[in-house]
């Protein structure tokens, strides 16, 4: 059969011989992404690279792999190639759809540095090897020539048409804008490729959701056990977070003192603002699994339907399907998988941006942006809401001011709560004693603990918090071993969530209760010690314990929170920047009485710790390259992973065995890690991982196929390495890596 009289398909036969032709996947993609681009107000962008995304599956070379008799060939490339060869590229719209369509099954490029190798595939000079490493399935004017009679005996009415304009964005913004339309043609296609409609959540339906909330509001009123002004308080948070939700969309800020009840009060804010704006959705971003399983907990009670979705969420295949696309009407997600999704480069990670536009975002513990990457995760966030009809709430007791950032001077947002240092004033729970002088010795904070019924030590490495714990233990009786509790990262997810739901009803009890912790612990675990430790840190870590600290308000005089500079021949922080702000903290304290609860205060500490603060090198290097896979590589919100080890947590045996035994048996797979999330622990100490653990690849597509992972196995007889009280420690008696603390 000649090339002329050809039918080019798309896919292989299904299960049942249908094949659908290359024409009737484009058309349905170029629909898709155009509804796709109506939100983002990309639709003809959108559409057209749905339309052209897959020209080079007019080709023999492709057909030949729908046949079996060829691989390793790259036709995502040539819809690229084919712009170029029209000449349409000279547009910048037209410029970035070549862009995306290259990209949508390897990763993007700037088309600065795309366009030589367009320039070779269409002269046929060259191996016509791709930036894939694969052959490229036309290669030649000849080729290219065929494939474009074959296009256009599909599409006769097919016209260049123009496109959207976006004149005087910044790189930052233009390589955003790439991503989302990148988004609407990978959903498009993903979806098509399924052969099904996409599935469609229910909508958000705000005003009913308002009626449950006030309901629920009246009910924690009437049981409220925290002190009467402390409830007016919180009362008073929650009606000006409603009120400011029906102001114009933008970019907000929430500040407001831990313990009034900020988590009800933003979602009063979102759905008065979704109802009054017609917003498609509301995003809950928060930096810890911790937050995300306790805040998922809270609005569950309100809201049907929550997606949550981060690195131990348990989905069946409908919910991963609209996971994939973050199509639901309230999202619960990390920061990383957040904020990285918006600097990536990858079809799977970039797929679910769109989805963004026309949302509520509620970013919760803003101050755990690093510094270095906060000044371009703030400018991104700002387009968003400039440009893609997002309205975006920080929230946080410690607000960082963005615009004591170097180049971010102009940075604005609104304060929810004007009047923020009334709430500070009024909730002032605690007392603080600096005990800077001098280095404390950890047996001696372990007296002073044993000394107290309620209490918790905070400290900034897993090192010391051992070391500490093993000191408590001896220095408490044996009838009160079981007031004392360990938690840190060495506990798996599961470990540590039963851990907090002890130490929660001991507190409630009124049993003696004595934690030491890391700065796990520290934001939105909503434990109330009557006194706290802790060790010298930066001055929202000292905020966000001192919030553990008297949380209801009911003990006279206040709690007592204790900071100190452990005793240590060696670091006692984890990293140069946390050290500068551990000793911004110490400087301003030397020069006057600092205080915690004033606002005033913390503005001032973040002027003097941003001031210094330059962005990540490789990152801004890889912006002005336009480098999408440098970008992508340097914005990472947690530099160092670890590896990861299933540990066998007693009362998660049987899903220890189970996962262990399908591990060796099949290899890791996305599924098999979902539900081994719950006993998985990150370790730093690669090398006491190789001797007690087993290394389990990743399964590839093929059964044959294998590639090495990051992910081990406690090998029998090695059990004992995780133990019912500290978790993962290894035989030698040694912490997992001392540099880290989470």
């Amino acid at each position: 059969m000649c090339e002329s009289e050809m039918i080019y398909y798309a896919k292989s036969a299904d299960e049942h011989g249908n094949r659908i032709t290359n024409r009737q996947h484009l058309q349905q993609v170029a629909v898709l992404a155009r509804q796709f681009g109506v939100e983002i107000g990309m639709p003809s962008c959108s559409e057209m690279a749905g339309m052209t995304h897959d020209f080079g599956k007019y080709s023999p070379a492709f057909q030949n792999v729908l046949e079996g008799t060829a691989s390793n060939i790259d036709h995502a490339i040539c819809a690229a190639a084919f712009l170029y060869g029209c000449g349409i590229v000279k547009k910048c719209a037209y410029r970035m759809v070549a862009c995306v369509t290259a990209a949508h099954h390897s990763f993007l490029q700037a088309y600065d540095s795309l366009e030589p190798e367009l320039k070779e595939l269409i002269a046929g000079k060259g191996s016509g090897t791709c930036h894939s490493g694969k052959q490229a399935a036309l290669f030649g004017s000849a080729a290219y020539g065929n494939a474009k009679d074959a296009f256009f005996q599909d599409f006769s009415d097919f016209r260049f048409k123009a496109l959207e304009k976006f004149p005087g964005e910044s790189l930052l913004e233009k390589m955003l804008r790439t991503r989302l339309l990148f988004s609407c043609l990978v959903d498009a296609d993903y979806t098509a490729s399924a052969g099904q409609p996409p599935m469609t959540s229910e909508g958000l339906q705000p005003d009913r959701l308002l009626k449950d909330l006030y309901a629920h509001m009246q009910t924690l009123r009437r049981t409220s056990l925290a002190d009467r002004g402390v409830n007016d308080l919180r009362d008073e948070v929650f009606r000006q977070c409603g009120e400011t939700g029906d102001a114009a969309p933008g970019f907000f800020t929430l500040t407001a003192p831990t313990g009034v009840g900020k988590t009800l009060a933003l979602l009063h804010f979102a759905l008065r603002h979704c109802a009054a704006y017609g917003k498609r959705r509301i995003i809950l971003v928060l930096p810890f699994l911790t937050l995300t399983e306790q805040s998922q907990k809270v609005y569950e009670k309100l809201i049907p339907h929550i997606l949550a979705d981060h690195s131990q969420s348990r989905l069946s295949e409908e919910q991963q399907e609209l996971a994939a696309r973050w199509d639901a009407p309230f999202i619960i997600t990390t920061s990383v998988r957040f904020f990285e999704g918006l600097f990536s480069c990858r079809p799977k990670d970039c797929r679910k941006l769109h989805n963004i536009a026309q949302s509520v975002v509620l970013f919760d513990e803003a101050q755990s942006l690093p510094a270095d990457l906060a000044a371009a995760t703030m400018r991104a966030a700002d387009a968003l809401c400039r440009q893609y009809g997002c309205t975006i709430a920080l929230s946080t007791a410690t607000q960082p001011d963005f615009s004591a950032l170097p180049g971010m001077e102009t940075w604005h947002a609104r304060e929810i709560l004007p009047d923020a240092g009334r709430y500070y004033a009024a909730l002032r729970r605690t007392r603080v004693d600096w005990r800077l002088d001098r280095p404390t010795p950890l047996p001696e904070l372990a007296g002073e603990m044993a000394q107290e019924t309620s209490v918790c030590a905070i400290v900034n490495l897993r090192r010391h918090a051992r070391q500490l714990y093993d000191a408590l233990q001896t220095a408490c009786p044996e009838e009160e071993q079981d007031s004392l509790f360990f938690l840190t990262t060495d506990l798996c997810p599961a470990h540590r969530s039963d851990s907090i739901a002890a130490i929660r009803a001991r507190l409630r009890d009124g049993k003696p209760c004595r934690v030491v912790a890391t700065q796990c612990i520290e934001a939105g675990v909503d434990l109330d010690f009557a006194s706290m430790y802790r060790a010298l840190a930066p001055l929202e870590a000292i905020i966000q314990a001192s919030g553990r600290c008297n949380r209801n308000g009911t003990m006279p005089g206040g709690g007592l929170v204790t900071v100190f500079i452990p005793e240590d021949i060696r670091d006692v922080y984890p990293g140069d920047f946390y050290r500068r702000a551990a000793e911004t903290v110490k400087l301003m304290q030397a020069e006057g009485d600092l205080d915690i609860h004033a606002p005033t205060a913390i503005a001032a500490y973040y002027h003097r710790l941003f001031g210094a603060t330059q962005e990540r090198p490789e990152l801004s290097q890889a912006m002005r390259a336009e480098d999408y896979v440098g970008v992508e590589q340097a914005y990472r919100l947690i530099r160092q992973q670890g590896v990861q080890v299933v540990v066998p947590y007693p009362p998660k045996i049987e899903l220890f065995q189970t996962v262990r035994q399908q591990a060796r048996a099949e290899g890791w797979t996305a599924a098999l890690l979902r539900e081994a999330a719950p006993i998985l622990v990150s370790s730093y100490q690669e090398e006491q991982v190789r001797q007690h653990c087993e290394q389990i690849p990743w399964r590839g597509r093929r059964a044959h196929q294998t590639a090495e992972s990051d992910f081990y196995i406690l090998c029998t007889g090695h059990e004992n390495c995780y133990r019912a009280d500290t978790g993962l420690q290894w035989l030698d008696g040694q912490s997992v890596a001392e540099l880290f603390m989470l």
